[in-house]
């Protein structure tokens, strides 16, 4: 399981994070410009959101996903969370606006 970033602040659905150089997850991708590979940034607002919401149940799916900015190592971020009958929507923003959002689904949500 890959490590979680360093929560600075949490107020409800909204956690400001910081993404330390040293994670794992920056093995390798890519060697001399590491980039936090979208696969980490899902599985953190997944683990995130279970943290609010309590358990999401079985896994579904991923909708409208998008990857706007790279996150790089030493980042600042603001994670946004909401939970919609069984979908956890999350947006990922940085200073210079949205980074990364999707909808992430669980169980039988359509």
């Amino acid at each position: 399981m890959m490590a979680l970033p360093t929560v600075l602040a949490r107020e409800g659905g909204q956690f400001t994070l910081f993404v330390p150089a040293d994670l794992e997850a920056f093995t390798g991708h890519f060697p001399g410009d590491p980039i936090l590979p979208g696969v980490v940034q899902v599985d953190w607002a997944i683990r995130l959101g279970a943290e609010v919401f309590g358990p999401l149940g079985p896994f579904s799916g991923l909708d409208q996903v998008k990857f706007l900015e790279p996150i790089r190592p030493g980042a600042t971020l603001t994670l946004a969370l909401a939970l919609d009958r069984g979908s956890l929507k999350f947006q990922y923003s940085g200073a210079q606006g949205r980074i990364t959002s999707g909808i992430a689904r669980f169980g039988g949500a359509p």
